[in-house]
């Protein structure tokens, strides 16, 4: 493996609100080409939450830029326009580029779940109406040898109510139809309690959906059932594996990473990585679609330079987060994930006349365009999104 310019980035405390458009994944520790790409001694750079101001969201930006080339659409345009208006300012760059604020937290949070305290009943005549539940995790995706650690907490009225777990099983479904199960043990964790789930124990050759069901009990309170769903990829249904970030160039005004990838199953594959300036701010998402076969692959990641004007980023960049899949949509067990790998790679300097400041060519956005257009003149009419 070649040597790189690998630099960690330490993120502080910052208060993130959002959810994204797109799921994540679950880290490998596992891993040898994981653990090696993470493990290569890193400088820390600091990074406060001042760094994390919010940024423009696409239409923003691109309404900004209208306004800079005096070609923005009046502010009393006709809402019919303003759709078209809109559709343009969202399909700003090159397909596999998106930008990426510290509002989109799934995307920055791989796996990361989203679980509330809920009452146990909707209904207030209801004496379980008092009751309240948490069942959450650390992680949703669940990939290789991971396994995740699994939390049940009981409230009644605003005081916490100690729990008894009866019983405690994970259920898969295999692509023959197949229900299996497999009992887990629950301990106690103050008032609650704890479980830990690692697939790979009774399931190495298995993947697609998991559910996690708990029947619980309380004082005063009669058996209950909780359940927690995750998605699983065992260890021999790993379809590929990240080796490497081999260089990184700026190419017909973009800037483009090349990933090596140790292909073992062939299909169609997504692959997509973050990027983050210096200053520890993210900036944008790329994403690359592709049929890849059995071998050591080069997968090339792009980043619209009119982006990194956009963000007004400058090099050195970090690109993070490299996440995959094989995707499978005609199994009912979903798609195959790669395992996950966070750490950093550094590009080296750059400036900024060698990223492309205008918007690509794109035949499918005009295409579009005109297709909103002809809707309108047809008399369709278009309703604002709700913000």
């Amino acid at each position: 493996m070649s040597p790189l310019r690998r630099q960690a980035i330490v993120f502080g405390s910052v208060t993130i609100v959002a959810a994204s458009l797109w799921l994540a994944y679950s880290n490998n520790p596992d891993s040898e080409h994981a653990e090696a790409f993470n493990n290569t001694p890193l400088v820390p750079v600091e990074v406060t939450a001042e760094s994390y101001a919010p940024t423009p969201e696409p239409h923003e930006a691109a309404q900004q830029s209208y306004a800079a080339d005096g070609d923005r659409p009046a502010d009393t345009r006709e809402e019919d326009e303003d759709i078209v208006a809109r559709f343009e300012a969202l399909n700003r760059y090159q397909r596999g580029t998106q930008a990426v604020s510290a509002r989109d937290h799934d995307l920055l949070n791989p796996g990361a779940r989203h679980e509330r305290r809920h009452p146990l009943s909707r209904n207030p005549q209801d004496p379980e109406a008092e009751w309240s539940v948490l069942f959450t995790a650390d992680r949703f995706f669940i990939t290789d040898h991971d396994s995740s650690t699994l939390t049940l907490e009981l409230w009644q009225g605003s005081d916490p109510a100690p729990i008894t777990v009866q019983n405690a099983v994970a259920e898969i479904l295999t692509e023959s139809g197949d229900l299996m199960s497999w009992p887990l043990a629950a301990f106690a964790a103050g008032d609650g309690a704890l479980l830990t789930l690692k697939p790979s124990d009774p399931w190495p050759d298995l993947a697609g959906p998991i559910r996690v069901l708990v029947t619980y009990t309380s004082f005063g309170l009669g058996s209950e059932t909780a359940r927690l769903d995750f998605h699983y990829t065992g260890p021999e249904r790993i379809p590929a594996e990240f080796i490497d970030v081999l260089a990184d160039e700026a190419v017909g005004g973009h800037l483009v990473f090349d990933v090596a990838v140790d292909v073992r199953r062939a299909g169609q594959y997504r692959i997509s990585a973050l990027l983050y300036d210096t200053a520890g701010k993210p900036i944008g998402r790329s994403q690359s679609n592709a049929w890849l076969d059995p071998d050591i692959q080069t997968v090339p990641l792009s980043f619209d330079g009119l982006l990194l004007h956009d963000q007004e980023a400058l090099g050195p960049f970090y690109l993070t987060t490299l996440r995959g899949e094989r995707m499978n949509p005609l199994s009912a067990t979903g798609s195959e994930q790669m395992p996950l790998v966070q750490g950093s790679y550094q590009t080296r300097q750059y400036r900024a006349d060698e990223f492309s400041n205008q918007i690509a060519a794109s035949p499918h956005r005009e295409r579009m365009k005109e297709r909103y257009r002809a809707a309108i003149a047809r008399g369709v009419k278009f309703a604002a999104p709700d913000n």
